[in-house]
């Protein structure tokens, strides 16, 4: 189900809700230049506000099934290790500032414990995703609030993203917090409180298609991706631009 007017979708499987908001960001995103943060100088087609729910998000495969030759944004293998990697596993390798799991991780026996005391019955089962210093960051984490209800018997897992990569990023993430959600699940029955698998539920205020993307998006969607003549304007000034330049010599000497 589509609610255009009111940029929401609803759906069965992580793949169904995936390829609908694929279409409804085709259909109602903005376009605008990146000029700070990742892939400067790109085009983005972007919601401003996007909400979603997947009413059976356990159901495998976990990621998407592609046809006629095309590339999948993800893997069941892959969500397994991202989950294990980037959800559980806090080490860092030497190049990592954080990942999802340095916030993440630390915060889950507590999550459960709200839950058990409770018997379900708790708001307060949250988790923050970065601090006070993240906004300092190069690159602060996209995924800001994990939170978990129970709701008639069932835990729900709700998420927000600041930023969200529509394409590669999204089935991913989402598949591995289903996996986080089930491992909460497998806590709460080891302590004898048994509930059912729920939805999983996803708000975004930067819902996005990256340029790069854009080919591969034509191919799954019957409507095809237009760009405001202004916003392509826009984008070669920029690139030829001293800004554009500056951004290219200092990434290169990151590198």
């Amino acid at each position: 189900m589509i609610v255009k007017e009111g940029n929401y979708v609803e759906g069965r499987r992580i793949e169904d809700v995936w390829r609908d908001l694929l279409w409804l960001t085709v259909m109602k995103g903005y376009d605008f230049v990146v000029k700070g943060g990742s892939y400067v100088g790109q085009i983005r087609k972007q919601l401003d506000l996007v909400s979603f729910r997947i009413t059976n998000p356990g159901e495998r495969p976990l990621a998407p099934i592609m046809t006629g030759g095309r590339k999948a944004p993800t893997s069941d293998e892959a969500i397994d290790m991202y989950f294990a990697n980037y959800l559980i596993d806090t080490t860092l390798a030497e190049n990592e500032q954080y990942k999802y799991s340095t916030y993440i991780s630390p915060q889950v026996d507590r999550i459960v414990e709200l839950i058990l005391k409770s018997i379900g019955g708790t708001n307060q089962a949250c988790i923050s995703v970065g601090d006070v210093g993240s906004v300092n960051l190069p690159d602060p984490p996209c995924l800001r609030v994990m939170s978990f209800k129970v709701v008639k018997g069932k835990l729900n897992c709700s998420v927000f993203f600041r930023s969200w990569d529509l394409v590669t990023g999204l089935p991913q993430n989402i598949g591995g917090f289903q996996l986080m959600k089930e491992f909460v699940l497998s806590k709460l029955k080891e302590n004898e409180l048994n509930l059912q698998d729920g939805e999983m539920i996803g708000y975004s205020d930067g819902l996005h298609i990256y340029e790069q993307y854009f080919e591969l998006v034509d191919g799954l969607t019957v409507d095809k991706i237009r760009i405001d003549p202004e916003v392509l304007k826009d984008q070669q000034e920029f690139l030829a631009s001293n800004e554009y330049k500056a951004v290219v010599a200092k990434n290169a000497t990151a590198m």
